[in-house]
């Protein structure tokens, strides 16, 4: 590295033979002086400081940036945001249905406010006040800034900026309210399964007998029922990644076992004899993915794979289901509800939380007792009963 200090408002000059400072064109307007380096690649950058000071702290702090690997480009700041934005988004991993989804909210919400910005001159203020203008509740908001927090920490490693705006201790970062689930009642479930269409109707002891997803339920293959081990394998959904229908694994590939209850093995057995299995043949993860041939126990009238939103609003579909079914105003009326009713009636008979976190497929325990904790019956008397039980034994 080569490196120095420039005076731009005096220079030297000599005249008969004798060395003398005079004024240059410059004298006294903007910083007085410039700390000129060479970056790892040769070439000259600078900076301009009012005092002489500041312009060797520069330098040094450039030796120390050299010397530590953290050196960042001047110039790398001024990239513009929408245009990271977008290079990021190009880059992100995972599957193609949420690398969608991403896409989408950034176009919408994030990609249009930012743009024109040089990366460089978004400060925590920046990232408040676009929270503050996005007009959406605090979940979706919540959402949002993960992504946006998640491309600032790429333009942390791309060393375009030095820290990322959305980790400052100052901001408040969204958080969405945890609202208590209610579970719904026997009563529900039953009318809700009374007024789907006949080939529907056992997707409510499936899912709160063994807490399928939806998409999930609609992925079960004839061969993932071990009748004689009482137990059914979770391997697959059909989910959407644009309006296309593709195998995939479970959501965050949680893959797994769980028990199948016999009143869920007795609707599965009576909607297989009416509603035969039909081998079906979808793409795997992706529209021109590898094809992957399953027998589903569940299709559409057509005999085809189930479209998540044909199912919602198509006649005999889950709208008709929950339209004449009583509910409370802060019970759900989503198809997750048979998740959290088997969730439930799981903890109230005493059930595990470790091992309703694997039936749920839920990688991180805690998130299941926060989610359902309050659902637990009240711990003292069953300690007693235990303890009793385990004394007299």
């Amino acid at each position: 590295m080569r490196a120095y200090i420039e005076d731009r408002w005096w220079k030297v000059v000599y005249e008969d033979g004798k060395r003398k400072r005079i004024k240059t064109r410059r004298y006294g307007a903007g910083n007085r002086y410039r700390a000129r380096w060479t970056d790892p690649t040769g070439k000259w950058r600078s900076a301009s400081f009012e005092k002489k000071g500041d312009a060797v702290d520069k330098i040094d702090q450039v030796k120390q940036d050299l010397k530590t690997g953290s050196y960042i480009d001047p110039d790398a700041g001024k990239t513009d945001v929408g245009a990271f934005a977008e290079q990021w988004l190009v880059g992100l991993g995972g599957d193609p249905s949420t690398k969608e989804k991403v896409k989408q909210s950034m176009n919408k919400h994030v990609i249009p406010y930012f743009t024109g910005r040089p990366v460089e001159t978004v400060a925590p203020s920046t990232i408040r006040t676009w929270l503050g203008e996005l007009g959406l509740g605090e979940a979706a908001k919540s959402v949002l800034f993960v992504y946006v927090n998640s491309m600032f920490e790429a333009a942390v490693d791309d060393r375009l900026i030095r820290t990322n705006p959305c980790q400052a201790k100052s901001l408040q970062k969204p958080r969405p309210v945890q609202r208590r689930i209610k579970p719904w009642t026997r009563a529900q479930l039953d009318s809700v399964h009374a007024n789907l269409a006949p080939r529907y109707r056992a997707m409510v002891p499936v899912g709160a007998g063994c807490g399928h997803r939806i998409g999930e339920v609609f992925g079960i293959g004839v061969d993932d029922i071990d009748w004689a081990n009482e137990e059914i394998d979770i391997r697959r959904q059909v989910k959407l990644v644009g309006s296309k229908r593709v195998f995939a694994p479970p959501k965050r590939n949680s893959v797994r076992t769980v028990p199948l209850p016999r009143f869920t093995a007795r609707a599965l057995r009576d909607h297989m004899e009416r509603f035969p299995p039909v081998s079906v043949t979808l793409p795997w993860l992706e529209p021109d993915g590898e094809p992957v041939s399953v027998k589903l126990v569940f299709t559409n009238i057509r005999r085809n794979p189930i479209h998540r939103s044909t199912f919602m609003s198509e006649p005999g579909g889950w709208k008709r289901g929950i339209s004449n079914t009583a509910f409370e105003p802060e019970q759900d009326t989503g198809t997750h509800s048979w998740r959290h009713y088997f969730a439930a009636a799981y903890l109230e008979h005493s059930g595990n939380v470790r091992a309703l976190a694997d039936f749920l497929g839920h990688k991180d325990p805690g998130f299941t007792l926060r989610v359902y904790g309050h659902l637990m019956p009240n711990s003292r008397p069953r300690a007693r009963q235990i303890l009793d039980e385990a004394w007299e034994a």
